[in-house]
């Protein structure tokens, strides 16, 4: 008995102290009752919707330093509301209401998390190779992530779940001003910036929709990984075609979500083809780790080889009925209920 208490010792204060993944989140994520000319009717996809409410219940894994949304070129954002704001409201709401219980049984979550609007959101501004970025005056939400940078002292993993100017104006910033050091302590993990079977082909695999938003900046960011600048972990199409091709199927399985508000938000964001299109999500179930791919499954100088993608395709797609059970879980949790 003594051993075991021991032992159930040892491994709770392991887990109080194991180092959680520090996140950093660009989003191309707007509010989806702004009408737009999508096939969803909105201005942005709502995929990102779906696959922050996941993140949010997932969220005592990770320590959250910032998460910018609307980082977009949609030309009809130049006059939208303010998309902070709004994500504050509609995520922080949600959250806020859930947390008690979820820290209550699970434990270790913050007691809020919050979003900022991009600085490129009204200006829908591309990243140009040709010009200099040694001031960051005019993209408060670079630098950000860059005095981030700055100060921390453990690795910032930048998931990117649209197009890549952002994080490209950081990195050009940074070699520019002779900071490079701070280029070490970050990370990118982008979803679908390059796939050579699923909408990209062997000869274009950038030929895909978050790479052709900003070519540039994509093409940027690729080159600065090949050259070793920095590290960029490309997941490809695993998300769309693993995780959520994989997963459970019916209104039935998922109107369960619908008892707690983080895991209703879940299900309507993107409820396509009979289940939840999350596929942005594939970034940090990969960043876990222990749910089918990790980051030692996928290349870190942003190259990504078809039998590696069609490999981790494969894990994903077998691992996402216990991913979507995990989430199922802690909404049913969040909403109170053992």
């Amino acid at each position: 008995m003594k051993v075991l208490l021991i032992t159930s010792a040892f491994v709770i204060l392991s887990a109080a102290f194991a180092q959680k993944p520090k996140v950093w989140i660009y989003t191309d994520m707007t509010d989806d009752t702004l009408p737009g000319p999508n096939k969803e009717g909105t201005i942005n996809d709502p995929d990102d919707i779906s696959a922050m409410a996941g993140y949010l219940l997932m969220a005592n894994h990770f320590d959250t330093l910032g998460i910018i949304v609307g980082s977009t070129h949609r030309s009809q954002h130049a006059d939208t509301p303010h998309q902070g704001k709004w994500a504050n409201d509609f995520f922080g709401r949600a959250y806020r209401e859930d947390v008690f219980h979820l820290n209550n049984e699970i434990g270790g979550y913050p007691d809020d998390i919050h979003f900022v609007q991009s600085s490129i959101k009204e200006s829908a501004e591309k990243f140009d190779p040709s010009r200099p970025y040694r001031s960051l005056k005019n993209y408060p939400t670079v630098e950000m992530l860059f005095r981030a940078a700055e100060t921390e002292s453990d690795l910032i993993n930048v998931l990117c779940w649209g197009s890549l100017t952002e994080p490209a104006i950081l990195v050009r910033h940074c070699i520019e001003t002779g900071m490079t050091d701070l280029l070490d302590g970050l990370r990118f993990i982008a979803h679908w910036t390059n796939s050579p079977w699923r909408q990209g082909s062997m000869e274009h695999p950038e030929n895909v929709a978050n790479c052709r938003e900003d070519a540039q900046a994509c093409a940027y960011l690729k080159q600065m990984a090949l050259n070793g600048r920095i590290l960029f972990y490309e997941c490809g199409a695993i998300g769309q075609h693993g995780i959520v091709s994989g997963s459970p199927k019916g209104t039935e399985y998922f109107d369960a979500f619908r008892s707690s508000r983080l895991g209703t938000l879940f299900v309507e964001g993107k409820f396509a083809h009979d289940s939840v299109d999350h596929s942005d999500a594939a970034t940090y179930w990969a960043l876990l780790g222990n749910w089918g791919v990790s980051l030692n499954d996928i290349m870190s100088n942003g190259t990504n080889f078809p039998e590696i993608e069609k490999a981790n395709e494969e894990r994903f797609r077998t691992w996402s009925p216990r991913i979507h059970d995990e989430l199922r879980r802690r909404s049913s949790i969040a909403a109170g209920r053992q």
